[in-house]
């Protein structure tokens, strides 16, 4: 199968789901392409990388204005399929020459159950000691070209750490990823697939000031399968750096050494999107010490932070989700936040006539067990730059107050729980979790409101003043809310009163406590 000529990719059309394309084919107007259709929420994130990476190796505009036409009026599907050919080669799933995202060699090695290509399919050690509860083995036991295509391109983009000499990803394992997209509720173009690749595309001059920068770099510089991998091993192989290869290999990056056994396929139905197939595949073979990434690379769809040694490093995922409060590190930036490349670009581009989002996704990885699969989207503002300072300190003190008000909210729901709260067992984190899902379209309200009151010459203060309500009411409605469940017959009615009046005099203190931190005076209002 070649990836550029086959029909691979499954959607969903304005006709109706389970449908495949060819890249090419993401342009098509008879029967327009919506969006991803893939059976797991990782693979439609890889798949919508990999065109990002597709269109930006073949198709990089030259201008700002030049990407501005595509995203209006977007090519034919046979100029996209013309753009593609000359790299289809380089798109060879399976055959005698190079295959995609699989080692240029032979290599030997024991056999591994396809469903290891699965970044949360259960370790060895996992299943050595039966403890495989939650992501069960023999669920996937053969799969079809198109998911092992998929899986292949998800391992190696979201690579976690395997074990002695098995390479994590170009951004470490399980990057998170912030990408633009359309706001279906606001703008003015068709909400499909075609915009949410094209629109995480960078012209030209982005792309020209990475280290490295050709404008016809080679092949083998761009897909690293097209050449003898670049191994790693302690006394003899060779680390990566940007300087080793061509900028556009970080849309190609391939840190696993992986052949897939084509020699031994079935017929069936695949254990992951229930096609049939003739050519089901059950084996790969595995060999470690494969490309070792180091150094200062900065994927332009990851925001970053600089390490002690002021080098780029990508952010990942934590316990606990995506929130509101990590926004402004993702869209801002800050001393040591770095937002995504294309999250810049979406600044430098301008685009008033659209409301735009962030989509966030990424794996929290603890080493190599997948905890879990974190995905949301945020609003994205065009701020003037006569007000970007501004807008950053009051969105910033916004952040801090809604994090400190979270913190004392769980601290005094547990100071109402238990007579010891601090020898209390159990993780409560998900108290925090709560707040900030109760309070996050307040917040952006607020944004659109400081962002008006700032395009109007006021200093956005009002917006501090209307923050602090917010934060009162929600904090003392989710404390009710947690201490009135639980065994009544433990309750200590005292306990939880006493620890309600802590939290209400810090809530709504005059000059102390939460009004201090947002820097404003307000009236006095009892605890309700």
């Amino acid at each position: 199968m070649n990836l550029i000529h086959d029909t691979w990719i499954p959607v969903d059309r304005q006709s109706g789901p389970d449908k495949r394309i060819a890249p090419w084919q993401v342009t098509d107007t008879e029967d327009p392409v919506l969006r991803l259709a893939a059976p797991r929420p990782d693979f439609n994130g890889a798949l919508l990388q990999f065109l990002i990476g597709l269109l930006q190796t073949a198709c990089t505009p030259q201008t700002p204005n030049d990407w501005a036409q595509w995203l209006d009026h977007p090519p034919t599907p046979d100029e996209l399929r013309q753009r593609f050919e000359p790299f289809a080669h380089a798109f060879e799933l399976d055959g005698k020459g190079p295959r995609f995202m699989q080692d240029f060699d032979k290599i030997e090695g024991e056999e591994k159950p396809i469903s290891n290509l699965l970044i949360d399919a259960p370790g060895a050690q996992t299943l050595k000691q039966n403890a495989d509860h939650f992501i069960k083995r023999g669920l996937v036991e053969t799969a079809c070209p198109s998911c092992i295509a998929t899986a292949l391109f998800t391992l190696q983009t979201n690579a976690p750490s395997g074990g002695v000499g098995h390479r994590t990803s170009l951004r470490g394992g399980g990057p998170l990823s912030t990408l633009v997209a359309l706001d279906p509720t606001s703008s003015g173009l068709p909400d499909d697939l075609w915009r949410a690749a094209w629109l995480n595309v960078l012209d030209q001059s982005a792309l020209a000031g990475l280290p490295g920068y050709s404008s016809t770099p080679e092949y083998a510089k761009v897909f690293p399968w097209l050449d003898h991998t670049r191994t790693s091993e302690k006394k003899t192989g060779h680390d990566t750096t940007p300087l080793d290869a061509a900028p556009l290999q970080m849309y190609w990056g391939m840190p696993r050494r992986i052949r897939v056994q084509w020699n031994k396929t079935t017929s069936g139905h695949c254990d992951l999107c229930g096609e049939q197939s003739d050519e089901l595949v059950s084996h790969y073979i595995t060999r470690n010490y494969g490309t070792n990434y180091i150094g200062a690379w900065q994927h332009p769809l990851s925001p970053h932070q600089i390490s002690k040694e002021g080098e780029p490093l990508p952010r990942h995922a934590q316990p606990g989700g995506i929130s509101y409060r990590h926004w402004l590190g993702l869209t801002q930036g800050g001393d040591k936040d770095i937002p995504a490349l294309v999250i810049t670009a979406f600044k430098n581009r301008k685009l008033d006539a659209e409301q735009l989002r962030m989509h966030v996704f990424g794996y929290d990885m603890d080493n190599m067990k997948a905890r879990c699969w974190y995905e949301s989207t945020f609003p994205l503002f065009n701020v003037d730059e006569s007000i970007a300072n501004l807008f950053s300190q009051r969105s910033s003190e916004l952040i801090e107050a809604a994090v400190e008000t979270s913190r004392l909210t769980r601290a005094g729901i547990k100071d109402a729980w238990f007579k010891r709260p601090g020898d209390a067992k159990g993780d409560t984190g998900f108290l925090v979790q709560a707040f900030f899902d109760h309070t996050e379209t307040a917040f952006f309200s607020q944004l659109r409101q400081l962002k008006e009151q700032l395009e109007a010459g006021e200093d956005g203060r009002a917006s501090l003043y209307a923050w602090h309500k917010v934060l009162r009411r929600t904090a003392l409605e989710l404390f009710d809310y947690w201490t009135a469940r639980g065994d009544f017959e433990s309750v200590n009615p005292r306990r939880i009163a006493e620890a309600r009046n802590r939290l209400g005099r810090w809530l709504n203190s005059e000059t102390k406590g939460l009004a201090n931190l947002l820097g404003i005076t307000v009236t006095k209002e009892k605890a309700a």
